[in-house]
């Protein structure tokens, strides 16, 4: 706007110089500085107002089944199969998890290198493209920084984000406090600790670890995790990995965390160290599905799926009682009925089959 108004003025200056002859300009100066600039500046901008709110309204009123459009980049927190298709000169930023370079040719400003050819982009790296390029999404949850004009096509695969989101309306799942992707970190592997504050929860018994004032006898565990540490030991919960270390910084296998799961549900007891059929338990159990069983069998295990496995264990019932998880904690006071509701309709999004 500020180049085409410069230029309007220039032009409109060129009016109010004298003539060879000396003679008045056509127009005053007082006239052009005052009244008219201010006019014509109000005018471009309502002009380029309208215009941005014509592609907001047709952003928010595009046909389902269309790509989604992205018209001013920004924080773009994708799913597994998502593809963005750029321009030329668009800038795309991977913050976490993978995003391939699909199709296209593209510039790794970081490095300074052409990039081509199907490749996994490097985390933290600013990419420019070159010429249309396609991005697809190879990892269950992705966050990338873009900034330029493209569309997005959605994948039919889980929205990991939109699942954390509703566990967190539920107060069952929070991010880590990191600075991307609403905190959450799903493209990360969950921990030990991580995963014992997901079962407390779960269990509706947060408020009575962090008011619990007994002790445990590791010597590794961080202030933030002290608590949760100090009542799963006293109840019997968790052991640590060594005499004096509970390790809860060290990354907690789908194995591990599924009996967690069991436990909470009331399908395992504490004490158990044999985790190794875990899955196929919770698979006989009806807590996951067949696919969700092979997908956890194979793949790395990621915050990602903690906070899928959690939230769809909340629709199971509790060994021995009439009711499911959902409800038990509902009758704990954890969450109220209107929140679940809503939680529902939040993740949005079908199971893995």
């Amino acid at each position: 706007m500020k180049k085409t108004f410069a230029l309007i003025l220039g032009a409109v200056l060129c009016l109010m110089a004298p003539t060879a002859a000396g003679t008045d300009p056509l127009i005053s100066r007082s006239y052009l500085e005052g009244e008219f600039i201010q006019s014509l500046d109000a005018a471009l901008n309502a002009r380029l107002d309208a215009s941005d709110q014509t592609i907001r309204s047709g952003v928010e009123q595009r046909e389902p089944g269309l790509p989604d459009a992205v018209t001013g980049g920004g924080e773009l927190m994708l799913k597994e199969g998502d593809i963005l298709t750029c321009r030329t000169g668009m800038t795309v930023t991977p913050l976490g998890g993978e995003v391939s370079l699909s199709r296209g040719t593209l510039v790794d400003v970081t490095e300074g290198a052409e990039i081509s050819g199907s490749q996994i982009l490097r985390p933290d790296h600013r990419y420019i493209t070159a010429e249309s390029a396609d991005f697809t999404v190879s990892s269950p949850a992705a966050v990338l920084l873009c900034e330029g004009g493209g569309t997005l096509d959605l994948s039919q695969t889980p929205d990991y984000f939109a699942i954390s989101r509703a566990l967190k309306s539920l107060n069952l799942f929070r991010g880590s406090g990191s600075g991307f992707g609403e905190g959450f970190d799903l493209h990360l592997a969950p921990t030990r600790g991580e995963g014992l504050v997901m079962f407390l929860r779960i269990l509706g018994e947060e408020e009575a670890a962090l008011a619990f004032t007994g002790s445990h006898p590791f010597t590794d565990v961080p202030s933030w995790l002290d608590r949760y540490v100090a009542w799963a030991y006293a109840k019997g919960y968790a052991n640590g990995v060594s005499a004096g270390r509970f390790g809860g910084s060290q990354s907690i296998s789908a194995v591990e965390y599924v009996e967690f799961l069991l436990r909470a549900l009331g399908y395992s007891v504490a004490g158990v160290n044999d985790y190794t059929s875990s899955l196929e338990r919770a698979l006989t159990g009806g807590i996951l599905t067949k696919g969700e069983y092979t997908a956890l069998k194979s793949g790395q295990f990621l915050r990602a799926h903690v906070a899928y496995v959690s939230y769809y264990a909340l629709d199971v019932p509790v060994s021995g009682e009439n009711r499911t998880l959902a409800q038990r904690l509902t009758a704990a006071g954890v969450m109220t009925a209107e929140q679940l509701s809503t939680a529902r309709e939040q993740a949005g999004t079908l199971r893995i089959e």
